[in-house]
């Protein structure tokens, strides 16, 4: 979620629509109690700083690898698949599709060419 609200404030054309269009999913993310890989690298260190009863690898193990391997898949697995069935790439022709120019287009063309120094 927090992928997609980054991806749709970058497609909005407005300033109120980048803060609506970020806004949304990301508090979603919040509000439904996710944890963000990113987020935890900081509240974690300092919780453990003011006196939290956690140790290192109890944070890294426990906490951090699996919230950014989730993260990483959420991430690119579904934000990835929304966005390439919703943006297809447009197919390239094939070497049999090329249109070659007539000989009278190429003349016409090396005779403005040469005045310009192109050829």
């Amino acid at each position: 979620m927090v992928t997609i609200g980054a991806v749709l404030a970058m497609v909005s054309r407005s300033a109120v629509g980048k803060i609506a269009a970020m806004w949304l999913p990301i508090m979603t993310f919040f509000a439904l109690g996710f944890e963000h890989s990113v987020v935890n690298m900081y509240l974690i260190p300092s919780g453990m700083m003011l006196g939290a009863p956690i140790s290192l690898a109890q944070a890294l193990l426990w906490n951090l690898l699996p919230v950014t391997l989730g993260n990483l898949v959420a991430g690119t697995v579904l934000t990835g698949m929304a966005l390439y069935a919703t943006y297809p790439t447009a197919a390239t022709p094939a070497v049999s599709q090329i249109q070659l120019l007539p000989a009278e287009q190429n003349e016409q063309q090396a005779a403005f060419a040469a005045p310009a120094g192109l050829q």
